[in-house]
Order: C-alpha cells, then structure tokens, then sequence
C-alpha cells in the first residue's frame, strides 16, 4: 500500500476496542504498547510498539483514502511509540545538500501552501503536515522523509498555479536531513507580516505547541523522551514565529522571508 517505510503494513481484522485503554479520545484509545484509531468509511488503525501499523479498512473505502489516513495520526502515534517527536508541520530542503526547514503551525495556518511556493522555487519535499523527528547518532536532530502527497486547498492552487511535475510522493527527498529551521506560522489580524526569533524557555513551549494532535502524544510519548528530543531542538535549532495578516495573500512574502531561492543559493555559492 506504502512505499519506503522502514516498518511493515499489514492489512488485517482490527477489533473495535483495545482490551484495557489508560486513554481515550473521540476515535482513539491508547494502552500499553498499543494505539487504536477509527475512522468512519475508512478503516481502523492499529499500531503496535512502534513497529507497525495493522489496517482494517472499511467497506467500499478507497485504498488512497485509507494510505492517506495512515500517513496521519497513525504514523505519528508510531513515533510516539518510539519516543520520538512528531511535530504538525511541512518539510522542505534547498538543494544541495542543506538542512530541513519546518512549516509548522495549526492547520489552516497556511504550512503546504507555503511548501508549494517553495518547491516552486527549487526546494524539495521532505513532508507535509506530519514531520518525524529524531535525534540522530552525532546529536543532531533531524527529519525523517514522509511518503505522503502534497495537499492543497483549492483556492490555494489557484492561486500558486503549476507545481513541479515531481511535487508529490515521487519527489520526497529520499534521506532524513538535519533540522536547521523551525517556522512557526500563524495568523493575525494587523496588516503586516511580523517576525519574531524565540528565545530561551518560549523555544521549548512553541514545540510543545506544535505536537501532532498533543492529547495523543501526551498518552504515547514519555516523559522523558520527549523532553530528550525537544531539548535538542530548542538548544539546536532556530524557532522563528511568523505572523501573516488574516484575509491576506501572503505566501509570496513569506517564501521571500524563508528563503533564498534555488538561483540565490546558486549566485552565492563560491
């Protein structure tokens, strides 16, 4: 069903209810080494101690719906499991060779359309919406690849025009890559775009603020994993909130902001 996944999904009959929840939410509930979603028409998730995630999908659902829910709060409860941090957030590096820049935010905030004018602009895919987070061998945090396509809303498309012919699944980088940005976008109802680099302890709140769905992650995730992993971000890596006008088109701003473009980085190289 998924490709370039480093655990298995196996299409199989998913029970309605896990034998002995310690959490629950709407359609998910979470017990020891177990996290079990249900979504209606679609299908039923269960992920196992963070080594796979078992699919039932419903009658008549499409494979590309029940592929993209997996994609979603699945795999972040899966990283979860591995004490890992997932952070709500687009993914996207400059090539060659540089570090992952993160779109993170609500939904709505804006992240995918920004990553859009950015693969417009050169940049390639590492993720949309879900960013897998690590901390690999030397230290560093870094992002996992995710193999999901970018979504758009239609007024958004409109509004971008073409996206390259590889903006999708086949043009996800194909390697994790350092994190070496982190933009918080959200929205506000001044006329101009603000920036503000975080600092000290605001660096650690923002990313408890920007957690895959946190009431999830507060039930998978340990203590002491999690604060591992966040506190190599906020010591590591720049956490730059940025503020858009509501009502406004902005985009073109903001990838101005992010950048540079492909062709910059071309003309500064040595």
């Amino acid at each position: 069903m998924l490709t370039g996944l480093d655990f298995p999904i196996e299409i199989a009959s998913v029970p309605p209810d896990l034998p002995q929840p310690t959490a629950r939410g709407v359609l998910w509930q979470a017990g020891p080494g177990q996290f079990l979603l249900a979504v209606p028409e679609v299908a039923r998730y269960l992920v196992s101690d963070g080594r796979q995630i078992t699919v039932d999908p419903a009658p008549g659902a499409s494979e590309a719906e029940v592929a993209r829910f997996a994609l979603m709060t699945p795999l972040a409860a899966l990283w979860y499991q591995r004490g890992q941090v997932a952070l709500h957030a687009a993914a996207g590096l400059l090539p060659p060779g540089g570090g992952a820049t993160l779109l993170a935010g609500d939904s709505g905030a804006g992240k995918s359309t920004l990553l859009a004018a950015l693969l417009q602009q050169g940049w390639t895919m590492l993720a949309d919406d879900l960013a897998l987070v690590e901390v690999g061998g030397d230290g560093a945090p870094v992002v996992r690849p995710t193999p999901a396509p970018l979504r758009l809303w239609p007024d958004a498309q409109q509004e971008l025009g073409a996206l390259p012919e590889e903006a999708g699944i086949s043009g996800v980088s194909p390697q994790s890559r350092p994190v070496s940005a982190i933009y918080w976008l959200t929205v506000h109802n001044g006329r101009r775009l603000e920036t503000e680099t975080l600092t000290g302890a605001a660096r650690f709140r923002a990313l408890g603020s920007l957690l895959y769905n946190s009431r999830i992650a507060d039930a998978l995730l340990g203590k002491a994993a999690y604060l591992s992993c966040a506190s190599r971000l906020a010591q590591t890596v720049p956490i730059i909130r940025l503020r858009r006008p509501r009502g406004r088109w902005s985009v073109p701003e903001l990838a101005e902001i992010i950048g540079p473009t492909t062709t910059e980085q071309r003309t500064n190289d040595p």
